[in-house]
């Protein structure tokens, strides 16, 4: 056997292979930018600080203990003087005085001690704080979640537009390469004016410059969903007869208010505006007293080490007992770090009405892509058909000469340009749906697997 039909059978085992090759799907992408999409990781890590903040508002609820130790070298000398004094036996003496003298002393001392917090509106607001910062990244992380899904998404359904827009090219390329053609046999023989021949020509050499371009944004497009997802391969796409009345809106006041209600940013918001509240509490507690209870247990020891005339001390001590703190003075920054607190909150406050807004908006904007897209795609498939069937009859009428090369070739350019626009409608509506979604923060696999089981229908047509 020679070569040359070895090679063929290899092409033709591979083209057989590569047609049976299961399409990449819009879930099979978002699950794999789970693990790829670092935009995703990072929430993915906030959460473990979120989790850190949980721990720590627990530890301001616990006690603390601390070990103090400490040695050093020693001189000392301490008198007293008309001390008073008595003993028994001994009497007692007004005006006693007593010398002790260390010299190259060693001094050791060891403390444990216990604080419990009793009472400390400070702290017990900075526990409240934490908690809410531990919400707000399990929210953040709701969210980057639901935004990574409408980015897989768009960069899914940006390539399969990519390639209609290469294809619509495509089409009029053959369109155009095959009038070329005829124009220039038939001017050969003397049937068509040479005009026929230049403008099939003008026109051919457009759409190679067009295709060119195309075929770079196909390039473009598949490069951001593998960069996204780190998928390449050949997509599910979604069939001309796809039914697309199934994703419905619903009534545009009730999704305007699940927005303004449950919108992920807005719960982020909330939260932070929640934070920002209780830093006015915490600055107007400043001056609040502070009760622990306090245990303490250690002692100290010295030692002369310069000979018999060196004192030595011995102290060991056990106590419990209640400690309150009251801050009478701090020089003016308490004042000022409750004005600042006050001053926050009410821009927190304002942000929140803001993000409200925003939700609401994008909740009208998702619906009326829905409702406007579904009109849209009946009249444009309908505008296809028109023209569908104006090229049908252009193309009988240029063989009759009743039409020229021109007008077919518009005709085409007007078929493919309507057939690409039909695809755009249909993929934006789809990504309308899965953003309606989200305004209102329900966005998950059940809306995704909706679109992606559209796609999908492809291979049964």
């Amino acid at each position: 056997m020679n070569a040359k039909p070895l090679h063929g059978w290899v092409a033709a085992a591979l083209l057989a292979l590569a047609g049976q090759a299961q399409a990449v799907d819009l879930l099979e992408s978002w699950n794999a930018a789970r693990n790829v999409d670092p935009v995703f990781g990072a929430a993915r890590a906030g959460v473990d600080v979120g989790h850190s903040k949980t721990a720590q508002a627990r530890a301001l609820g616990l006690p603390q203990v601390s070990l103090q130790a400490g040695a050093g070298g020693i001189n000392s000398y301490n008198k007293i003087n008309h001390a008073q004094f008595s003993a028994p036996g001994m009497g007692a003496a007004d005006s006693a005085s007593f010398t002790t003298k260390t010299d190259l002393g060693v001094d050791v001392r060891l403390n444990v001690t216990l604080t419990q917090s009793v009472l400390d509106a400070e702290r017990s607001t900075t526990q409240r704080q934490l908690a809410k910062q531990a919400q707000l990244a399990e929210v953040q992380y709701s969210a980057e979640e639901q935004q990574l899904m409408l980015r897989v998404a768009k960069a899914y359904l940006d390539v399969l537009l990519a390639e209609d827009a290469l294809d619509a090219i495509q089409r009029q390329s053959r369109a155009v390469n095959e009038a070329l053609d005829s124009a220039k046999e038939r001017f050969k023989e003397g049937d068509v004016a040479v005009i026929d021949v230049r403008e099939a020509q003008a026109r051919a050499d457009a759409l190679d410059s067009q295709k060119l371009e195309a075929e770079s944004n196909l390039q473009l497009a598949q490069a951001a969903l593998a960069d996204i997802s780190g998928l390449n391969g050949q997509l599910s796409r979604l069939p001309e007869a796809a039914d697309l009345q199934r994703f419905n809106a619903g009534d545009l006041n009730d999704c305007v208010e699940r927005a303004k209600r449950s919108s992920l940013a807005l719960q982020m918001q909330e939260i932070r505006q929640g934070i920002a509240t209780d830093e006015i509490e915490k600055h107007r507690n400043a001056h609040a007293p502070v009760l622990n209870l306090v245990a303490q247990a250690g002692g100290e020891e010295l030692r002369g080490l310069g000979g018999g005339a060196d004192s030595g001390l011995i102290n060991h001590a056990v106590s419990v007992g209640m400690q309150l703190t009251i801050p009478l003075f701090t020089g003016g920054l308490r004042d000022a770090k409750y004005s600042e607190a006050m001053a926050l909150a009410e821009q927190s406050r304002q942000e929140s009405e803001a993000v409200r807004i925003r939700a609401a908006q994008a909740a009208r904007t998702a619906w009326n892509g829905v409702n406007v897209g579904q009109a849209r795609i009946k009249a444009l498939e309908q505008a296809l058909q028109s023209a569908q069937t104006r090229l049908d009859a252009t193309g009988l009428g240029k063989e009759v000469g009743d039409r020229t090369t021109l007008d077919v070739l518009n005709a085409v350019q007007e078929a493919a340009e309507t057939r690409k626009e039909l695809n755009r409608a249909k993929y934006q509506l789809l990504l309308s749906y899965l953003s309606l979604a989200a305004s209102a923060g329900e966005l998950g696999e059940k809306q995704l697997t909706e679109v992606n089981a559209v796609l999908a229908e492809a291979e049964k047509y």
